[in-house]
């Protein structure tokens, strides 16, 4: 029998090397795989949320996206991760956010005293010249209330002279206050001494608004023929501020007044449909009519125009209309100037009451911003 070589006995069989060298590598890739598997499950104790599927948010204008059956399906909101509940926080419009700062008062909110103003008067017989010196304000009243309490009151003064309306000015604005120094001095030039018998101040604080209409804090009325300046040289007057101006003055009546726009003719209607409370003269009664003027910014007259006389009557009824062709660049430097009239057949006819309406009037503001609509309103006669 031939006998087995020792070296020969040692080696392996080509057919198994294979076999061995498979189970060595499947050994060391479950190795791998155990490792990987125990990394994975620490990772996912310490964030749980890395390994989750996210949710993908669609933005969508008008509705929500729909899902694989059609449905609707609403986005979950985003949350903070610094909050503790779980329901989502309310969205608030930038508006509330605002009305929670401030907010504006209703007129039925603002009290009765407005505050007082104070100004100073001199008058120059010689030039005919009216100096009026708006001094202060003082103890205004608030339109808005801010949460803070800081001051929110921009105001000035306007100034014009009555009856005629004329020699309109207005001081600058002081910034945050309730009680704004002026210090400002207005020379009214042509006023003769019947008109200083016959004449008044009308002042009016004003708020501005920067994002809306300015609205008027109070106003007062100051009749020159109490100040005697032929008298005194400069006189320093103190007068509370009013919520309306018309119940410092004498009441002359009332007109009834309609206005229509036509934007695409150009044409201003004034329907002039009736009076009431007229005052009456010396026979006890009138026979008014109405004269209705046209005018330019700098008074000068454009058209002209007058209604039929009412006999014996304090509440004359008109209904009549005018037509006035004003294009838009004439619209904005034009005024309304109305003048109730008691008819005298001796030609000495007497001026009952006057009004004039000028494009920042809020009857106007609102006729314009209704192109053919007609919008009737009561006006005082001053």
């Amino acid at each position: 029998m031939p006998k087995t070589n020792s070296l020969t006995a040692g080696k392996l069989q080509p057919g198994h090397e294979w076999i061995y060298l498979g189970i060595g590598a499947a050994i060391g890739l479950l190795g791998l795989i155990a490792v990987a598997t125990l990394l994975v499950a620490k990772k996912r104790r310490q964030y749980p949320s890395l390994l989750l599927p996210q949710k993908q948010v669609i933005a969508v204008r008008g509705g929500f996206p729909k899902g694989p059956g059609g449905l609707k399906q609403s986005p979950s909101p985003l949350q903070s991760p610094l909050s503790t509940d779980s329901s989502p926080s309310p969205t608030v419009p930038f508006h509330s956010l605002l009305e929670d700062r401030t907010r504006k008062l209703s007129p039925s909110e603002l009290p009765a005293e407005r505050g007082n103003i104070a100004f100073t008067l001199s008058y120059d017989p010689v030039n005919l010249s009216l100096q009026v010196g708006v001094v202060q304000c003082r103890d205004l009243c608030e339109l808005v209330v801010s949460r803070d309490g800081q001051c929110l009151l921009d105001p000035y003064v306007k100034l014009q002279l009555l009856p005629e309306r004329e020699h309109r000015v207005k001081t600058r604005i002081v910034r945050a206050t309730t009680n704004p120094i002026y210090d400002e001095t207005f020379t009214m030039y042509g006023v003769t001494n019947e008109q200083i018998t016959m004449s008044a101040l009308h002042f009016q604080v004003v708020a501005f608004d920067r994002y809306s209409r300015d609205t008027v804090v109070g106003e007062c009325v100051y009749r020159l023929a109490d100040a005697e300046l032929m008298l005194h040289q400069e006189m320093r007057v103190e007068q509370p501020l009013l919520p309306r101006a018309a119940n410092c003055v004498a009441a002359r009546g009332e007109v009834l007044l309609s206005l229509t726009y036509q934007s695409a003719f150009n044409n201003l209607t004034v329907v002039v449909l009736k009076a009431r409370g007229l005052s009456k003269n010396q026979m006890g009664t009138a026979d008014p009519y109405v004269k209705l003027y046209l005018r330019k910014d700098n008074g000068e007259r454009l058209i002209k125009r007058k209604t039929h006389v009412r006999r014996s009557t304090l509440n004359p009824v008109y209904n009549e209309s005018f037509v006035f062709e004003l294009s838009e660049s004439k619209l904005d430097n034009s005024v309304i100037d109305l003048q109730v009239v008691n008819h005298d057949r001796s030609n000495r006819n007497d001026i009952i009451g006057r009004m004039l309406l000028s494009m920042e009037d809020p009857h106007v503001v609102e006729v314009l911003e209704n192109p053919g609509r007609q919008v009737a309103q009561w006006h005082h006669l001053d």
